[in-house]
């Protein structure tokens, strides 16, 4: 007759110490692991949708905004005093303009914006700080202006295309003076400083 050790491997004979809590953790981890190995997406699965269904649970449902577009969020209205021949999209283009220029990572540059009537002439004021940049940072945030202005006066219809704009004119507080335009045939134009300025 087989004796019980051979009959039953894996029982502790009476001569093995017994395992220790270590042993019994490592077992129970090893077996985990044999199973991740053997039912990866079963278990890549199972985690992601109990670490959804988790989270779904306890968010409220006040703070819980479905997808919200900057570009589709809401806009003041048009004020009803705008002057003759003045299109509303223009002013929202100013506003859109404004706010994402004045939020941008050359906030401390950008001044404000003046425009003409048919959102094709923009001239865009800068501060001080424009005398520490290097050329190439004020090509940058020229670029940024026209980028942003053209984008958003394409996407409310003001113009097709950025050949319809005439000139972006950048000039820096407080003389006043041109630093920098921009045209669709000649692109960005640095304006060197008047002598003894």
């Amino acid at each position: 007759m087989p004796s019980s050790e051979q009959q039953f491997p894996n029982l502790p004979s009476p001569n093995q110490p017994r395992k220790s809590v270590l042993d019994v953790l490592a077992a129970i981890v090893g077996g985990i692991g044999a199973f991740v190995r053997k039912a990866p997406i079963a278990v890549l699965f199972l985690v992601i949708a109990g670490v959804l269904s988790f989270q779904q649970y306890n968010q409220p449902a006040e703070e819980s905004p479905q997808f919200a577009d900057p570009e589709t969020q809401k806009e003041p209205a048009p004020p009803a005093d705008l002057p003759a021949g003045t299109s509303p999209s223009v002013w929202i283009c100013v506003h859109r303009s404004d706010t994402q220029l004045s939020g941008s990572l050359w906030a401390d540059i950008y001044f404000g914006m003046e425009v003409r009537l048919d959102g094709k002439l923009l001239t865009v004021k800068v501060t001080e700080k424009w005398k520490d940049l290097s050329d190439d940072k004020r090509k940058t945030v020229t670029n940024l202006v026209v980028d942003t202005w053209i984008g958003n006066g394409q996407a409310l219809r003001l113009f097709n295309s950025r050949e319809e704009m005439e000139e972006i004119i950048i000039k820096r507080l407080p003389e006043d003076e041109t630093v920098a335009t921009w045209k669709p045939t000649t692109g960005v134009s640095l304006v060197a400083p008047e002598a003894g300025a």
